[in-house]
């Protein structure tokens, strides 16, 4: 199993430890943790001292035998929460814990139920609870976004998240899943530290189009000749140009880093690629670049248009490098 941190757990512990722990937690991570999430929340509930410990407590937390302990949706097949299950914790809220003897934990993984029909009714059913828990109640509930919960429900909770996962866990995640390594690495880099997304990353043959586009720009664009034939690939290839975007952002910063603290790099197996953009771009080009994508993708969030914008960006990058390389070299640049 890929580990995750203890960010959750930690913050429980602490909470419980001073006795400010509230009665209502979202807890946000990536879809596939999120189980293992609200186990913890449940072993740190009822166990604060021994987070992930041998005790009797948390071995039954972990194989699903606690009789404190509820997990919803009942249904672990269709894993879509139902109204019928929102009523069973209700009424199970009201009961005597049976184990612990002082608290009952209700792990509610909501991440496949947060939209589509019942989402709102389901929702809706949990207010009352959420706003008047009964003493010794805990309720937990799992999503992978806590903005699509309804407004009503994340404001009687508290919000904790999982810490997201460092380049090398997730690329150490998606390996082994029959994408080459360089892939991998990529993938994890523009993830943004989730599993979930580098693997749908790695699925989309789109978006590596873009990738590869990106790469091939950042060493290879050296002319406003060639600059038509990337900006065409580009176009031809539009629901992914924010891929594109951030994979040339992403590059760039690389070089700058490369340059300056080499031991952060984050794409060892582009070492050869990194060489070369570091030759295209000096650290001042690299940086004025890196605000000309950002601006583009701006003014395309603005709705401006897509061929307009990519022809200007890249005749921008062109110029960029030129001027700084230029200066660099004190070549005297008339107007």
């Amino acid at each position: 199993m890929i580990p995750f941190d203890k960010n959750v757990g930690e913050y429980l512990r602490g909470v419980f430890a001073n006795g400010s722990a509230a009665h209502a937690y979202v807890v946000v991570g990536e879809k596939q943790y999120i189980p293992a999430l609200l186990k913890e929340c449940a072993m740190v509930t009822l166990c604060p001292d021994h987070l992930g410990c041998d005790c009797e407590t948390c071995k039954k937390v972990v194989i699903g035998a606690h009789q404190d302990v509820i997990n919803l949706p009942a249904d672990s097949q269709k894993n879509r929460l139902t109204v019928a299950d929102i009523s069973y914790l209700v009424e199970e809220s009201y009961k005597r814990p049976v184990d612990s003897g002082e608290r009952r934990v209700f792990l509610v993984n909501a991440v496949s139920s947060v939209a589509g029909v019942g989402s709102d009714v389901w929702q809706n059913k949990l207010l009352k609870t959420l706003e008047e828990p009964q003493d010794g109640v805990y309720i937990f509930i799992g999503v992978s976004d806590a903005e699509s919960l309804l407004p009503t429900v994340r404001s009687r909770c508290q919000i904790i998240k999982q810490n997201k996962l460092s380049i090398d866990e997730v690329k150490t995640a998606v390996s082994g899943k029959g994408f080459d390594e360089r892939s991998c690495e990529m993938a994890a880099a523009l993830s943004g530290g989730s599993v979930e997304t580098a693997e749908s990353l790695l699925l989309n043959s789109s978006a590596f189009k873009s990738y590869e586009t990106a790469l091939d720009a950042a060493m290879n664009m050296t002319s406003t000749k060639n600059a038509l034939l990337y900006a065409s690939r580009i176009v031809a290839n539009r629901d992914c140009v924010y891929e594109f975007l951030s994979c040339y952002v992403l590059l760039l910063r690389e070089s700058i880093i490369y340059r300056l603290q080499p031991d952060l790099v984050r794409l060892p197996a582009f070492s050869e690629e990194i060489n070369k953009i570091c030759a295209n771009y000096t650290l001042s080009a690299a940086v004025s670049c890196i605000e000309r994508l950002d601006s583009a993708k701006k003014r395309l969030d603005g709705g401006a248009n897509l061929v307009v914008s990519i022809d200007r960006l890249l005749t921008d990058l062109l110029q960029i490098r030129y001027l700084c390389r230029s200066e660099e070299r004190g070549v005297g640049i008339e107007g």
